[in-house]
């Protein structure tokens, strides 16, 4: 039940309010661009993912970069995608219905709109829901290849949590607004790769220093995930900076970029675009419901209206007077629960889905829920007590825990993708005959 997802839905969620699937111009013949091992990137596909990554730069204003160095970029980004799809595919990683359904649910839903009312919408912008669904479907695959490729291999252990609070000391709340383009190098590069990569970086800091665009040079030219993004890192906190722009960035001016930084992923220019001062560290008061649950889940016995209805006659009995606990113990679907009659314990903001969470909010002491929706299934929650609990010293560690961890997925994950493209079959075709 107490799920964290690795990444969050803002992206899915960024991609379905854009134009997910551009309507391709008729073209006289299709072409191959491009092979990833066994799988081959046709013209129509690029030119569609072209013109969809066009329409989504155009609403953030980042400048669009010249046509063929924009093909170029997203062909790049195709080409990755594709190796982790293929992984996915050798690992038997899928997106069951259910998952994909509760994640469309879950846009809607942080529209304001229910799924009918979301499905309208994207029509009405030139979409369909089935476009949109099979987007949302690969973005989960992706994040499910990078969380048991590159999370799995990160871990935080309490004495790294400790030591990082001993030297912090008083934690600042400084934040930077970063930008960066990456020049990368592959896995083991000889020292020509590496003189090669590094003289690029170097243009490129040139360029910048007589007045190029940052944003236009990352787009056409960065090898960085954000590169689509004019190189966008957003906002970081001082002490969650990426290992090797701890350094560096805090030397820097707003609107200065750093030269050429070496990572084993290759060279980094960095821009701090601005600061937020700190403000100190505030107390950490939250709102913690005691809760049990009964959950009823769908099968293939068991529909979705079965399963309400279940839901509903397990309320009716409770209020009747049955036990919670005895009902849990015989029909909950949730095993971490059901055998402890259905106890949830002392649970805090965000450790529930958002249709759970909202539902006990809502709810006084001792009140009975009427059956909740979330992507489980349906849930007659009770609230058995409330309480104000001061979390702050918990709520430090959990924060320094994040912060290391996000350093070094942010270490491993271009070191990553490097390692993956050298192990895989590429035959790019984009230069024959390019249009």
């Amino acid at each position: 039940m107490r799920l964290r997802s690795f990444a969050s839905l803002g992206f899915m969620l960024l991609m379905a309010l854009t134009p997910l699937v551009a309507l391709a111009q008729p073209q006289p013949l299709d072409r191959i661009v491009a092979v990833v091992n066994k799988d081959a990137i046709m013209q129509s596909q690029l030119e569609d993912r072209v013109a969809q990554v066009s329409q989504q730069m155009a609403r953030r204003n980042v400048p669009v970069p010249d046509k063929e160095d924009l093909r170029r970029q997203v062909l790049d980004r195709m080409i990755v995608e594709q190796i982790q799809l293929q992984m996915a595919d050798r690992a038997n990683v899928s997106i069951d219905d259910t998952q994909l359904n509760a994640a469309v649910r879950d846009i809607a839903e942080n529209n304001d709109m229910t799924l009918d009312e979301f499905a309208d919408s994207l029509e009405q912008d030139g979409m369909s829901l089935a476009a949109v669904r099979e987007q949302v479907r690969r973005e989960m695959l992706l994040r499910q290849v990078q969380q048991s490729q590159v999370a799995s291999r990160v871990n935080i252990t309490d004495r790294e949590v400790d030591r990082y609070l001993d030297q912090q000391g008083e934690s600042s709340d400084t934040a930077y607004h970063l930008a960066h383009i990456l020049v990368s190098l592959p896995e083991s590069p000889t020292p020509e790769q590496v003189e090669q990569a590094q003289t690029e970086a170097r243009d490129l800091y040139r360029q910048l220093q007589n007045g190029a665009d940052f944003q236009q040079l990352a787009t056409a030219d960065s090898d960085g995930e954000q590169a689509l993004s004019g190189g966008d890192l957003g906002w970081r906190r001082g002490d969650r900076l990426p290992t090797i722009f701890a350094d560096v960035v805090p030397q820097l001016a707003d609107g200065e970029v750093s030269e050429p930084v070496r990572s084993p992923s290759g060279f980094h220019l960095v821009k701090r675009i601005e600061t937020r001062g700190s403000q100190g560290e505030q107390k950490t008061v939250v709102t913690e419901n005691q809760v049990r649950h009964i959950l009823i889940g769908t099968n293939p016995n068991r529909n979705d209206e079965q399963a309400e209805a279940l839901a509903e006659d397990i309320r009716r009995r409770i209020a009747g007077g049955e036990s919670f606990a005895e009902l849990a113990q015989q029909y909950s679907d949730d095993d971490g629960s059901a055998l402890d009659g259905g106890e949830l314990g002392w649970v805090r903001p965000g450790q529930m889905v958002p249709s759970f969470e909202n539902a006990v909010n809502d709810m006084d002491v001792g009140e009975l829920s009427q059956p909740v929706r979330s992507r489980f299934g349906y849930h007659v929650i009770e609230l058995e007590d409330r309480r104000q609990k001061d979390v702050t010293r918990d709520a430090q560690r959990e924060q320094v825990r994040q912060t290391l961890f996000q350093r070094k997925v942010n270490d491993e994950l271009e070191a990553w993708t490097q390692e993956i493209r050298s192990g895989a079959y590429i035959d790019n075709r984009l230069e024959d005959g390019q249009q």
